[in-house]
């Protein structure tokens, strides 16, 4: 068995009005949660450095939410993780009613930029 080390970002609040907003980078509401960003830029790198973790090995996971964003972050930097898994993640929010609303909350009334932020939508790049 490998090694692993795990590190969680975790929110009291949950639904819709969850402060993280879904791993996004909001563009409504409160100015300083960017989650990808943090995720992205500040803990992958922190926890790479301090825990000695190898990029060739880096696997990125999430539950629900997380797991919708473990997929996104992942399908934007492809060449940050080896794997990524999700479990019962969120699928499709943009053509789903709670994703709707959760979206236009977090991201704008403009749709056409969701497709950035759904998992669904960004893997039929590949």
């Amino acid at each position: 068995v490998s090694e692993a080390v795990v590190s969680i970002a975790e929110s009291e609040a949950s639904g819709i009005n969850a402060e993280y907003g879904w791993y996004q980078r909001r563009v409504r509401g409160r100015e300083n949660y960017r989650m990808y960003s943090y995720v992205v830029s500040e803990l992958i790198p922190l926890v790479t450095e301090t825990f000695n973790v190898s990029p060739e090995k880096r696997a990125l996971s999430g539950h629900s939410m997380g797991g919708h964003g473990s997929l996104v972050i992942t399908l934007k930097n492809p060449d940050m993780f080896r794997c990524s898994t999700a479990f019962a993640p969120i699928s499709n929010p943009i053509n789903g009613p709670w994703g709707v609303k959760a979206f236009s909350n977090y991201l704008g009334e403009d749709r056409a930029s969701w497709a950035d932020w759904d998992s669904t939508e960004l893997v039929k790049n590949f």
